[in-house]
């Protein structure tokens, strides 16, 4: 992870940590119970659909992530991502837009081009 990637909530860097390394075991100490992801037109709720989504882009894509920017805005942090993998046009630069709880945990995950 780069250095931008430092300034990161933990949560946040948490999933970035376990994405690199396929790792979808700890996926409910950074996000929240009913946690939500949206990602290639699919939406995953809560702790347990959010685990088999990471496991199975893991398993499909074995995907990269590395942190090229980070902004922080009014109640969401947006992390621009070039990912690599074993998918068509890898590699490819990723919005990723969380929103984090109370507990500081991830409440929702947009990723886009």
């Amino acid at each position: 992870m780069s250095s931008t990637a430092t300034s990161l909530a933990p949560a946040i860097a948490a999933y970035l940590a376990a994405t690199n390394g396929r790792d979808s075991s700890a996926v409910a100490s950074f996000f929240a119970e009913d946690a939500q992801v949206f990602d290639e037109g699919q939406h995953q709720a809560g702790t347990r659909a959010i685990a088999q989504w990471m496991e199975d882009s893991a398993r499909r894509y074995q995907p990269r992530l590395e942190v090229l920017k980070v902004q922080q805005r009014t109640g969401k942090v947006l992390v621009d991502n070039l990912i690599s993998g074993s998918f068509p046009g890898s590699p490819l630069e990723l919005r990723y837009v969380f929103r984090l709880d109370e507990q500081g945990k991830i409440a929702r995950l947009d990723i886009s081009l």
